[in-house]
Parts: structure tokens; C-alpha cells; sequence
């Protein structure tokens, strides 16, 4: 009999300093929203995952890529942004993983996401063959740039180190848009993945948002290139610059200036070719723009 009352006494002192364990008699419930109206090839997709009880991580996977998601002060509410191909099939396609509560318990995943059809706009050109046919030393160093470039790709930074919103590298209006797929001679060639962005030769290019330098190199397509690193496999790219103002490890700030616009690599003329690459997708960076992180 007084064990009993002391153990109902021992209960209540525990739950009126709310240090008794919490008991579940289900799973907690959350909700994850996704932000978009329509998401299509080479769109990015803004989620957010609210939960009843702090979550201590998140792994989910889209589109046979990780979807890396980034808490909230409150560690209730976590935040992710997913990169679509621009050459994704349409459909409906699975997000699907698992969350954690911070005292254990593990919840499945699985959201279907549909991915709308989106056309693109195709050009047509002829001319010399020898302007498209490479030699093979050039061959050979086209295929090696391109490797670095997918193995910068592949590497994650797991924080986040863009704040608030991104803003255009430049002012100026587009002279290419993106996803446009060209025919050279008859053959198709790979889809344009950014953006071209006229400017007079020298126009001072910023950084789009705070990032760490992961390239400055000149090469053969794309001139001399800068490419920041963002977290979370977030990347933009600067090409064609006439001239590099930064170098590899550096860490910049959102609107500071990086390079200056040019006509390096194989073009016509001075531009700013401006691409961005999330979790490896090619997505249009102008997606990245006019999204305010801290209210989202």
C-alpha cells in the first residue's frame, strides 16, 4: 500500500518537471508540403516538413538522388530543395525515406510529386564542320574537364551555407534561354543547361549568394569559369569570363564581385553563361530567384 502511494507520488513529481518519457500510443503525425504549382523538367522543388515532435534527421531520396533537407530553428519544421533534371520524364515520381524523432522513433516516407512536360524551344544552324569537329587533343581535354566537372558535382557539403535570397550575377536580359536544344549540322548536341546573359565585355559579374570557390579554370567549352558551392549540392556557374577574381577555397558573399564578363571558350561573343547544379541536376538558375528563404 505505500509503495503504491509512493510510486503515484514519484509519477506526478516526474510529469510536473517534464522529465517523464514521452510514450506514443502512434506515430507522431507531419506533414510535408511542397511549394511549387508546377514543377517541370528543370524546375527546382521548394518542400517543407512540419512535425508534432522535434525530428533529429531526415533521409529521403527523389528521382534516384538524395533530397537534402535542413532544419529550422524550432526543429520542428525542416526545409529542402530538389533538383529536376531538365531532361526528367513527366509522371508521377516518389519521394520516399525516413525521418527521426529525437527520442527514436522512426516514420516512413513517400510522397508522390508530379512532374509536368515542358517544351523547349529547339535551333537549328549549319556550318563549317571543322567548327564542331574537335581534334583529338582537344577531344581529350573536353572529356577531362567534363569528368572534373561531374566529380565536383557529386560532392555534397552537408551545411548550408547560402542565406536569404539569390539575386542575377548581373542586370541584363537573356539572349539564351534555358533547356534550348540545338541541332549543329544535323546532329543533336546536349540541351543548354543555364542561361546566357548579354553584358558588355568587362561588366563586373556578382555572386549570386554566399558560397565557397570549388573552381577557377579556364576550359575549352566554357572558357574561364568560376563555380561556387552553396551546400547541400547547391553549385552555380559563372562562364566565359573575361577575367577571374577569385580563387579556389575562397569563400565570397552574396553580391560580391567575382569576374567580369568575356567571350573565353567556344563563343561568338561576350556573355555570361549563368548554370546551376542541385544534387547533380541541371536546373534554371532563375529558379533560384525572388524565393525568400526566411519566410518560406
Amino acid at each position: 500500500m505505500i509503495w503504491c502511494l509512493l510510486r503515484t507520488i514519484l509519477i506526478y513529481c516526474l510529469l510536473l518537471l517534464n522529465v517523464f518519457p514521452v510514450v506514443y500510443d502512434s506515430k507522431p503525425r507531419f506533414e510535408l508540403k511542397v511549394f511549387n504549382q508546377v514543377i517541370q523538367p528543370g524546375s527546382i522543388a521548394y518542400l517543407s516538413l512540419d512535425s508534432q515532435v522535434p525530428l533529429s534527421r531526415i533521409e529521403c531520396s527523389f528521382l534516384d538522388r538524395n533530397a537534402l533537407f535542413f532544419k529550422s530553428p524550432d526543429k520542428f519544421s525542416w526545409k529542402a530543395l530538389i533538383g529536376v533534371d531538365l531532361e526528367t520524364s513527366p509522371g508521377d515520381h516518389l519521394l520516399t525515406g525516413t525521418i527521426w524523432t529525437v527520442d527514436g522513433h522512426s516514420i516512413a516516407v513517400r510522397k508522390a510529386i508530379r512532374i509536368r512536360s515542358k517544351k523547349f524551344t529547339i535551333q537549328r544552324i549549319r556550318v563549317n564542320q571543322k567548327y564542331v569537329t574537335l581534334s583529338s587533343k582537344n577531344s581529350e581535354r573536353a572529356i577531362k574537364e567534363a569528368k572534373k566537372l561531374e566529380a565536383i558535382w557529386k560532392k555534397v557539403t552537408p551545411e548550408r551555407i547560402w542565406k536569404d535570397s539569390f539575386v542575377r550575377p548581373l542586370s541584363s536580359r537573356l539572349t539564351s534561354g534555358f533547356g534550348r536544344r540545338r541541332i549543329v549540322n544535323g546532329e543533336t548536341r546536349s540541351p543548354h543547361s543555364g542561361v546566357d546573359l548579354k553584358a558588355k565585355r568587362g561588366t563586373p559579374i556578382k555572386a549570386t549568394n554566399s558560397g565557397k570557390v570549388v573552381l577557377a579554370e579556364h576550359l575549352f567549352f566554357a572558357g574561364k569559369t568560376i563555380v561556387l558551392d552553396h551546400g547541400l549540392g547547391l553549385y552555380t556557374v559563372y562562364a566565359h569570363c573575361s577575367k577571374m577574381m577569385v580563387k579556389v577555397g575562397q569563400t565570397v558573399v552574396l553580391g560580391e564581385i567575382i569576374g567580369k564578363v568575356g567571350s573565353t571558350g567556344r563563343v561568338t561573343g561576350p556573355h555570361l553563361h549563368w548554370a546551376c547544379r542541385l544534387g547533380g541536376s541541371r536546373v534554371n538558375p532563375l529558379n533560384l530567384t525572388g524565393v525568400d528563404f526566411s519566410n518560406w
